[in-house]
């Protein structure tokens, strides 16, 4: 019995472990698109220009700037296309990006942070609602980083305010599901980066590889198997 509970023990641990890794997929490479609307993204608010580009970009060819002018504070680089698993909640846990700031881009005169906000429309029926919009709490700062490539910055999809519920500390798979999930589930139809900064300079950065960080179940589940077939083994 003694053995039969620590290999229960142990197969829950390494459950518990194993699921705190995750598989990153690429959803935006900024490789498709036009010279104005890399992977569709465009501009969300006014000051702000996005285009393709060569600088910046981490792997292949293209990358996606992002100009802001001094007096926009709040603007965002939008995008209607969703591709999966972006597309497929839930499971969607975290949002791993590569950023490059310029030579001579650095921002020292205020703040200046990126974020994500994701947008949805409410199951489909006769109120459905469009425009819904979830804004992630994590930022990562292009204020007081040198210039220079960050790969893999990472912003976890949590802390935001369910715009349905009005329920608080909300992340992505609490807000977003698939068509049929549930009347307060959104189903997912834009991504943005947001710029958040203060007006005293105008910023430029650019994006690359843009992945999303889910769960890895065919892990999760060979490891569970192999722990029953050891706990059977015991018993017998």
């Amino acid at each position: 019995m003694r053995n039969g509970l620590m290999c229960v023990a142990v197969v829950a641990t390494a459950l518990f472990l194993c699921a705190g890794r995750a598989g990153a997929q690429l959803i935006y490479g900024m490789e498709t698109g036009t010279a104005t609307n890399p992977d569709g993204f465009g501009p969300n608010g006014g000051g702000v220009t996005i285009s393709q580009d060569t600088i910046g970009a981490t792997e292949s060819t293209h990358s996606m700037k992002v100009s802001v002018v001094a007096g926009a504070t709040f603007v965002g680089a939008l995008t209607g296309t969703i591709p999966a698993p972006l597309n497929d909640p839930p499971g969607v846990q975290s949002i791993l990006f590569d950023m490059t700031i310029p030579a001579g881009g650095e921002f020292t005169t205020g703040f200046d942070i990126v974020g994500i906000t994701i947008f949805g429309a409410s199951q489909p029926g006769p109120n459905q609602q469009f425009g819904l919009q979830a804004q992630f709490a994590p930022f990562q700062h292009i204020d007081g980083k040198a210039a220079g490539t960050y790969t893999n910055l990472k912003i976890d999809l949590v802390g935001a305010t369910h715009p349905l519920t009005f329920q608080q500390n909300q992340t992505f798979n609490d807000i977003f599901g698939q068509v049929g999930s549930g009347p307060n589930d959104l189903i997912p139809t834009g991504f943005e980066f947001f710029i958040n900064k203060s007006n005293t300079a105008p910023t430029t950065v650019y994006f690359d590889n843009v992945r999303v960080v889910v769960p890895e179940p065919a892990s999760l589940s060979a490891l569970a198997l192999g722990g029953l077939m050891l706990i059977r083994r015991r018993r017998a």
